[in-house]
């Protein structure tokens, strides 16, 4: 053997040692706490089309890594899943976010994106009878109209059952330059105790909060549903976009009576009113 070759393999073995040590891209990420909202599926890869491989109850806390593209990356029983952020809130994500552009008080409002979520191929929460996508579009539509009554501009992230990723939504408001996004959901818990009204927003957004805060404030007043608070909220929709941003809670679909509420026309009028009326209240 020639010497170059035999002082080349010693060389080239300590290269091929270094790169099976060396961590990926993805590893050498900073791990994230999070927290689920709501029961969140763990799919074998970030689509909700990909095949289920577990599950996170309400209320579980997990290790991820955010991929910045609306879905985690996590370990299980030595497997990588994947789940959607949507429905998880985060005490700490790979890089800081910039916080949402903060309104002064008193500045006027004109456009407003109204965001149904899920729609499609994700139904969102089941039961009961009910189908979250259904609701949130149901009601959606019954604000529009409201908005649109009072003199706003106003944009809809979907009108039909289609599904729009999450990215698509923030970046079609920002884009639009929204003076405020408004995304309506109906929640779901692991008990069927749970039922209510809740109202999140980004926490570092303190017209956010004054945003959720009136709305949650209508909401209550009008439908005598059980005031759940307003909580901030690490959802990507509130995030990624560049205003005031909230995400109304409508009620419980894995709550019987909520249930009931949520197909009501009678309650979707006075919770598209109650959102309009919040809506007003931030802006006078």
């Amino acid at each position: 053997m020639h010497t170059r070759l035999k002082v080349a393999l010693p060389l080239l073995f300590i290269l091929i040692a270094l790169l099976l040590i060396l961590p990926t891209q993805a590893n050498a990420s900073v791990s994230n706490t999070g927290q689920t909202t709501a029961n969140l599926n763990i799919r074998a890869a970030p689509s909700t089309d990909a095949a289920i491989i577990g599950k996170f109850p309400a209320g579980t806390q997990f290790q991820y890594i955010d991929r910045g593209d609306g879905w985690g990356q996590i370990t299980i029983q030595s497997q990588t899943g994947y789940l959607s952020l949507d429905y998880v809130t985060a005490a700490k994500k790979e890089t800081a976010a910039p916080a949402p552009a903060e309104s002064s008080s008193g500045q006027p409002v004109h456009r407003i994106v109204i965001d149904p979520g899920h729609g499609g191929k994700d139904p969102g929460a089941i039961g009961n009878d009910t189908m979250e996508k259904w609701v949130a579009l149901t009601i959606s539509e019954k604000l529009q109209r409201r908005l649109l009554a009072n003199g706003y501009d106003v944009k809809m992230t979907r009108s039909e059952d289609v599904f729009i990723p999450l990215p698509e939504r923030a970046t079609l408001s920002n884009n639009w330059k929204a003076d405020l996004f408004v995304s309506v959901h109906a929640n779901s818990a692991t008990s069927s105790s749970a039922k209510g009204l809740e109202s999140y927003y980004y926490g570092a957004s303190s017209s956010g909060k004054q945003l959720a805060s009136s709305i949650q404030t209508a909401l209550v007043a009008n439908t005598n549903n059980e005031n759940r608070g307003t909580h901030s909220a690490d959802f990507y929709v509130l995030r990624h976009t560049s205003m005031p941003a909230v995400l109304v809670e409508t009620g419980f679909i894995s709550n019987p009576a909520d249930a009931v509420l949520l197909n009501d026309e009678g309650y979707q009028d006075k919770v598209a009113s109650s959102i309009a009326e919040g809506i007003k209240d931030y802006a006078s």
